[in-house]
């Protein structure tokens, strides 16, 4: 069982917690922003991570995050921890105010397989973060359209993660899957995404990178 120092230490530095542990979110939550608690438990399957040695493979622990809610499954006694949850809707796009003071310091959103994510880093700490699952075609709309009403919304000093972006970082597109955190530091919002991979013989930790 996932531990509250776990926990603890993902929510204070994701990124570190990230490059060596398998994190995903699974289940329900609102459908705008909100102030949420969030539950940390064992994930099942193997999750694998390259070192820093020569390339070598080892196992990666695996998490996943849920909304500590009324009727969530939740075991009594699971770690828990505040967090924003940025918003999301099927086949529509949300958007999260975050400020440069109060409230958790850790924002979560759905884990990415086609929708693109965008963020913008105000210079007085706070920031705007966006989910987008736009459906174009019979699928989730492409990095030009995302781009463009993207930037419509923002009008400028947005950044754009996309499919076309995270899936050119895996050897099997259709496979991979990111999970993007928000993390304020004393200098503003910090957005990362961990990129990681299906395959046959369990999730391939890829990279973990920022993404502004």
């Amino acid at each position: 069982m996932a531990t509250q120092a776990q926990a603890n230490s993902f929510a204070s530095d994701p990124r570190s917690f990230m490059r060596t542990a398998i994190v995903r979110w699974a289940g329900g939550a609102p459908q705008d922003q909100a102030n949420i608690t969030v539950a940390m438990l064992d994930d099942a399957g193997t999750g694998r991570r390259r070192t820093s040695v020569l390339g070598r493979k080892v196992d990666a622990e695996k998490f996943v995050l849920r909304q500590q809610a009324p009727g969530a499954v939740i075991p009594p006694g699971a770690p828990t921890f505040p967090a924003v949850w940025s918003g999301y809707v099927g086949g529509q796009a949300r958007t999260a105010n975050l400020p440069a003071a109060g409230g958790p310091d850790i924002m979560l959103t759905p884990e990415l397989t086609g929708c693109a994510v965008i963020c913008r880093r105000n210079a007085d700490g706070s920031a705007q973060f966006s989910h987008y699952n736009i459906i174009e075609g019979g699928g989730t709309a492409n990095r030009a359209t995302m781009a463009a009403i993207a930037n419509a919304q923002y009008g400028g000093g947005e950044t754009v993660f996309a499919k076309e972006d995270y899936r050119a970082l895996g050897l099997h597109s259709e496979a991979v899957r990111v999970t993007v955190v928000g993390i304020r530091r004393a200098t503003g919002w910090e957005f990362w995404g961990q990129i990681r991979e299906d395959k046959a013989s369990g999730q391939q930790l890829r990279e973990v990178r920022r993404l502004a």
